[in-house]
């Protein structure tokens, strides 16, 4: 049995951990519990979760999950796009070496950016979105968009055009409200729509992905 924490931006990606990653891994006796990053303090002392994130921030974050598992691993789920500090140009793959040296590359650590957003995962199987969302025009948008961008994991970190932005326009036009993708409904439908997708549509269109998902299915105690 290998414990695995996963340090997560938000409540999307916890869910999707929750729900989604680690009933997978668990299969590969590797047991996932996700760990929101702490972005400051509530106004009783409590840790405030969620919100943006930058170098400084997510490596104390780390450095204080680190010891938890130390017999284990530490690995990482946060966005490439909206990355506070993220440098000029930046790929997702230099800022995961900087995470490692930000933390002082301990051995069992393993950053993971993804690259651009979470939602490129939604973007995995068109027909899919569509069904879900009850809008049948979202599948040939969603096709076009990722056949022009040459990937789901391609479609681009743009103010109005990262994955996120771009299914809340697409949902506004073409889904009923009660299904339209945004800030307030994303949490709901991100690890309910990665399910009806499944994990391995995810990882023929997300390459970058899945590879990270086989270091971690390869995990040894």
């Amino acid at each position: 049995m290998v414990r695995l924490g996963i340090s997560v931006e938000g409540q999307t990606e916890e869910r999707f951990v929750k729900d989604v990653l680690a009933p997978h891994l668990a299969g590969f006796d590797v047991f996932a519990e996700a760990k929101i990053v702490a972005t400051g303090w509530t106004a009783n002392g409590a840790r405030a979760k969620g919100g943006g994130i930058n170098l400084g921030r997510i490596s104390r974050e780390l450095k204080t999950l680190l010891p938890s598992f130390r017999q284990g691993y530490v690995t990482s789920l946060y966005d490439l796009y909206g990355f506070e500090d993220r440098l000029s140009g930046e790929t997702a793959a230099a800022l995961e070496s900087r995470i490692a040296q930000a933390t002082g590359a301990p051995p069992n650590l393993i950053p993971y950016i993804q690259q651009y957003e979470f939602e490129t995962l939604l973007l995995a199987c068109p027909t899919t979105a569509a069904d879900y969302f009850q809008a049948p025009g979202l599948a040939a948008t969603i096709k076009n968009a990722v056949a022009s961008a040459g990937g789901a994991e391609q479609v681009n970190d743009g103010r109005t055009t990262a994955p996120s932005k771009r299914l809340e326009s697409w949902t506004a036009a073409q889904a009923p409200a009660l299904m339209r993708f945004s800030k307030k409904t994303k949490v709901r439908h991100g690890a309910t729509l990665c399910e009806r997708i499944t994990l391995a549509t995810i990882r023929t269109a997300c390459p970058r992905f899945d590879g990270w998902l086989k270091r971690l299915e390869a995990l040894q105690a």
